[in-house]
């Protein structure tokens, strides 16, 4: 399976939200123990084995808006079809804190995926990071400093929880159980303070007891 992760390549875009995916798959390459090399594919890739299989980590070196260009190259120098193909993106229409993984789909406006979609089609696997839309609304250029702008550290924070998750969802995608992991990780919000512990009275411990002073009886 090819897994591309899309971003902007140098430093001053390094912490920017545009950049979620090539976050993501830095935390992937750790889970799959690989390191990011050149490659003659206009893209940094780390190649890694799993259930008997090699899949390609990607971070498309083109810019965002060819990010195509890079990822049309690998697949046809691995003979891999837009079903093998998983793109990590930022999504202003996703509030920070959720993911969204499905099938196929439309580019939602977003610029990475309008140029994969020219070279490759539609039906790949995308898994939309929520970077939240600008205070001012969507449009015009507060929409580009928004997502070429560096996050809050509280924003930073929620994000940070998010990503955790992604190495488990590429997991289960690689394992071809997509549907659950959208079952699972779709309607997981990180925003939300976490959930009260569900554990039941049985199951907590009973307070320790002093010992009773000498003469005193002891506690019921």
């Amino acid at each position: 399976m090819i897994i591309v992760g899309l971003g902007n390549p140098g430093p001053a875009y390094e912490n920017t939200r545009h950049n979620a995916g090539f976050w993501a798959l830095d935390l992937a390459a750790d889970r799959f123990k690989v390191r990011f090399g050149p490659s003659p594919w206009k893209a940094r890739t780390a190649a890694f084995s799993f259930k008997g299989a090699t899949h390609h980590l990607v971070k498309p070196q083109t810019f965002m808006n060819l990010s195509g260009e890079a990822v049309s190259r690998i697949m046809t120098a691995e003979g891999a079809s837009p079903r093998d193909l998983l793109v990590v993106v930022d999504d202003v229409n996703i509030p920070v804190g959720r993911v969204r993984l499905r099938p196929s789909g439309s580019e939602g406006g977003h610029n990475g995926l309008r140029s994969i979609i020219g070279y490759v089609g539609q039906d790949f696997w995308r898994l939309r990071i929520g970077v939240g839309k600008p205070a001012g609304g969507s449009g015009g250029t507060g929409l580009v400093d928004h997502v070429l702008g560096p996050l809050p550290p509280p924003e930073r924070e929620i994000l940070d929880r998010v990503l955790q998750d992604i190495p488990d969802i590429i997991t289960l995608v690689l394992l071809g159980m997509g549907p659950k992991a959208m079952s699972r990780y779709n309607s997981r919000n990180h925003a939300l303070p976490p959930e009260p512990s569900l554990e039941s009275p049985l199951e907590r411990k009973p307070p320790e007891r002093k010992p009773p002073e000498d003469g005193a009886p002891p506690a019921p």
